[in-house]
């Protein structure tokens, strides 16, 4: 053990160590799952991730959020619950070093917890789960669909994940996950902005922010040469002109305070169906995270309404798992797999997607 060398400066929400820790300060310990295994715990996060090992580190900080400790237990007070500890290790993560990924982590634990504490430890799970979603990328980090999917598994709201802590936490959860939630979100603050119907003559506007956009968020999702045929023929001004002609879908400009125009929505009702079919939904990366795909999403469930059709429907690519996200948050739910020819070689391997309004 001696070879082994501090790697990452300590982190300040958790003990700092003068020495290494490793499973026999756990094992020590016997039975005791009290505050001693609760303090030890943190001091072995703190020993791992200081070695470079975030990803142990963060199953330590598991470990001290499975025991039922009661507010006003000394330790807690030096210590608190370790949300913030938790934010700060994903926030500090260091290239190269393996942190796996979080959120699936928490979504698996929270859907398996087993006893003991079974339903606290599982809205702890949630609580994690969702700091974590707040802070890593969709792109990076992907949810696990198969399991959303397969299970019908319908993630908790932020204030479902408030409610259960104020309901089974004998300390106090809910104040300190909320503090956490706030220095996360003061990053994070809404965007003012508007939703505006434009005609054929603005739609250049949407053909330099598709391009824009495609290529920043699609590498990855789909071949550079299938993004560049897409554009070239969904984006020509002149074919969006003939859809809003022939069609009469609608194109609208998301304007934001201060930034102009930051994206665009384009939509149709369908001939056959009291359908509202989202053609192209699409934000700037850097704005993502601001409200304005919810923003966008309530302004053409409103126009649902107005135009008397009772679903909106969508395509999605399979691989695209933050629009996906964001689109399960907003209360649509998947109704088939399709997979289309769209010429040259090219596929659009897709869900489909729903709500009812």
């Amino acid at each position: 053990m001696k070879h082994r060398e501090w790697i990452n400066p300590p982190c300040p929400l958790l003990p700092e160590e003068n020495r290494h820790y490793d499973h026999t300060d756990i094992e020590a310990l016997g039975s005791d799952r009290g505050p001693l295994f609760y303090e030890t715990a943190l001091h072995y996060a703190q020993s791992l991730w200081r070695e470079g090992f975030p990803a142990k580190s963060i199953l330590l900080i598991n470990r001290a959020l499975s025991l039922p400790l009661k507010r006003g237990e000394p330790v807690l007070a030096n210590w608190p619950l370790p949300y913030q500890a938790l934010v700060w290790i994903l926030q500090n993560r260091i290239d190269g070093q393996f942190i796996g990924n979080p959120s699936r982590h928490w979504q698996h634990l929270a859907t398996r917890m087993v006893e003991p504490n079974k339903e606290l430890r599982t809205w702890r799970a949630w609580a994690c789960w969702y700091l974590a979603k707040t802070i890593l990328t969709e792109n990076e980090f992907p949810t696990d669909l198969k399991q959303v999917r397969e299970e019908r598994l319908v993630k908790p709201t932020r204030d479902q994940i408030a409610a259960q802590l104020q309901r089974l936490s004998p300390a106090n959860d809910l104040e300190v996950w909320q503090q956490t939630l706030q220095t996360i979100r003061a990053a994070t603050q809404p965007i003012s902005a508007r939703i505006r119907r434009i005609g054929p003559e603005e739609l250049t506007t949407v053909q330099q922010l598709g391009h824009a956009i495609w290529l920043a968020c699609y590498p990855g999702i789909i071949s550079d040469a299938q993004i560049h045929y897409m554009l070239s023929i969904w984006y020509q001004p002149g074919n969006m002109a003939h859809e809003i002609q022939a069609r009469d879908v609608w194109y609208a400009l998301v304007e934001a305070e201060a930034r102009g125009a930051v994206g665009y929505i384009s939509f149709e009702k369908l001939a056959m169906e009291p359908v509202l079919f989202i053609n192209k939904l699409y934000l700037l990366p850097e704005v993502h995270g601001h409200g304005l795909g919810g923003l966008t999403l309530r302004w053409a469930e409103d126009r649902a309404r107005d135009l008397r059709c009772k679903i909106v429907r969508l395509r999605v690519n399979k691989r695209n798992a933050t629009a996906i996200r964001a689109y399960l948050r907003h209360g649509f739910h998947f109704t088939e797999d399709i997979c289309s020819d769209i010429g040259s070689g090219f596929v659009m391997d897709d869900y489909v997607m729903e709500k009812a309004v």
